[in-house]
C-alpha cells in the first residue's frame, strides 16, 4: 500500500464544476493525455477512438457483449487470468484454450483457435497472469502474421500492468486489423479504488461501446477521470510508479532465487506474482502450506485445457520481509516433501 500514490493533493486540485447530462463522457484532459499514451503504442496506420470504463474487466465484458452472442467461441490464454475466464464463462461464451509459454501466446495455439472459428481473442501482451510471460518481438510478429488472414476477429489486448512493466510492449494488432481494442487500467499502479480503464479501439467498436456508456447510466465519474489524469500527468507520481515497478521485480527475483536454493523452479517473469513449478499436485501442497500459515493459489484454478498447470502455484510475495520470504521458501520445500510422502504413503 505504501507504493500507491497519495491522491490527496491531486484531489483538491481537480474538484471543480459539476458535469451534467449531455456533456462529453470523457474528460477533456484525460482524453488528450490518453490519446498520446495509447497512440504511441498502436501502429500509426490504425485509426482509433477512446472509451473510459470502470476497470479492465468492465471493458472486456462490454467489448465481448457488443460483439458476440451466446456460445460464440473466444480464444483465451491457458493458463488464464481468472477475471477474463470468469467473464467469458458468465457471458455464456465458449472459451478456447491457447497455450502460453515463456514468450506468451503460442502461434500454433492461436492458429488452431482461429481454425476452430473463434470470433474474439483476449491476450495479455506482458506480465501475463499467472505466468508472468511477456510477448517477445518475434512472437508478436508471428501472431500478427497469423491474424492477418482474420482481420474481423476482435483482438482485445489487456495491458493491465502497462506503466509497471519491466518489458516493452509488443502488440498482436497489425496495421490492417479491422476489429481491435487495447485496454489499459490504472488500478495496478494508482490503486484498486481508482477503478478506471482506458480503451483504444477501432471506430466501429468504439461506437458500439459508446452506446452502452451513455451519460446518466454507466459513464465513469468525471471526478475520478480528472483525478486519474492529474496523477498520471504528475512527474513525481510517475517516478513513484517506476520505483514500485523496480520493487516488485526485485522482490520476485529474490524470492525465485531463494526457491532455487531449495531446488524449486519458479518463473519470476513480469508482474505481481511468481509462478512456481512443483513435482507434485499443487492442491496437496496448498493444504500443507495452510497448515504452516500460508495461503496460495493452485495452478488448476487458471486452467482451461493444459493439465500441466495442476502442478503450479501462484504466489504473491513482494510485500514479504526478507525473513518471511526465507520462511516461506523453507515452508514450501517442507510442504512439497510432506505432500510427496502423503501421496507415497
Amino acid at each position: 500500500p505504501d507504493l500507491i500514490p497519495d491522491p490527496s493533493r491531486a484531489l483538491a486540485a481537480v474538484v471543480g464544476r459539476p458535469v451534467l447530462y449531455g456533456e462529453p463522457v470523457i474528460d477533456r484532459g484525460l482524453d488528450a493525455w490518453a490519446t498520446a499514451w495509447l497512440g504511441e503504442a498502436l501502429d500509426p496506420a490504425l485509426a482509433f477512438r477512446l472509451t473510459v470504463t470502470s476497470g479492465a474487466s468492465d471493458a472486456i465484458d462490454r467489448l465481448l457483449s457488443q460483439t458476440l452472442t451466446r456460445d460464440d467461441p473466444v480464444a483465451l490464454e491457458d493458463p488464464c487470468f481468472l477475471s477474463s475466464l470468469n467473464t467469458v464463462r458468465l457471458g455464456g461464451y465458449r472459451p478456447v484454450a491457447v497455450p502460453v509459454d515463456a514468450e506468451g501466446m503460442t502461434v500454433a495455439g492461436l492458429r488452431a483457435a482461429l481454425e476452430a472459428g473463434v470470433r474474439a481473442v483476449v491476450c495479455t501482451p506482458r506480465a501475463q497472469n499467472p505466468t508472468g510471460a511477456s510477448l517477445s518481438p518475434q512472437r508478436a510478429a508471428e501472431l500478427r502474421e497469423v491474424l492477418a488472414d482474420h482481420p474481423y476477429v476482435l483482438v482485445i489486448e489487456d495491458d493491465h500492468y502497462s506503466l509497471l512493466s519491466t518489458q516493452p510492449y509488443h502488440s498482436l494488432i497489425g496495421p490492417g486489423h479491422r476489429r481491435f481494442a487495447l485496454v489499459r487500467s490504472v488500478s495496478k499502479f494508482l490503486g484498486p479504488d481508482m477503478c478506471l480503464a482506458i480503451t483504444a479501439s477501432d471506430p466501429d467498436t468504439a461506437e458500439r461501446l459508446a452506446l452502452r456508456l451513455s451519460p446518466g447510466t454507466t459513464w465513469v465519474s468525471h471526478l475520478l477521470q480528472r483525478l486519474a489524469h492529474a496523477l498520471l500527468a504528475d512527474d513525481t507520481v510517475r517516478a513513484g510508479i517506476r520505483r514500485a515497478s523496480a520493487h516488485y521485480a526485485r522482490r520476485n527475483d529474490a524470492f525465485a532465487a531463494l526457491l532455487a536454493e531449495h531446488g524449486i523452479d519458479a518463473d519470476a517473469g513480469d508482474g505481481l506474482n511468481v509462478w512456481v513449478a512443483l513435482p507434485v499436485d499443487a492442491r496437496a501442497v496448498c493444504e500443507q502450506l495452510m497448515r504452516r500459515g500460508w495461503l496460495a493459489r493452485p495452478g488448476d484454478e487458471f486452467i482451461l485445457a493444459d493439465t500441466g498447470a495442476a502442478r503450479r502455484l501462484r504466489l504473491t510475495v513482494h510485500d514479504l520481509s526478507d525473513a518471511d520470504a526465507r520462511r516461506l521458501a523453507s515452508d514450501l520445500a517442507a510442504a512439497i516433501e510432506a505432500a510427496d510422502l502423503k501421496k507415497a504413503g
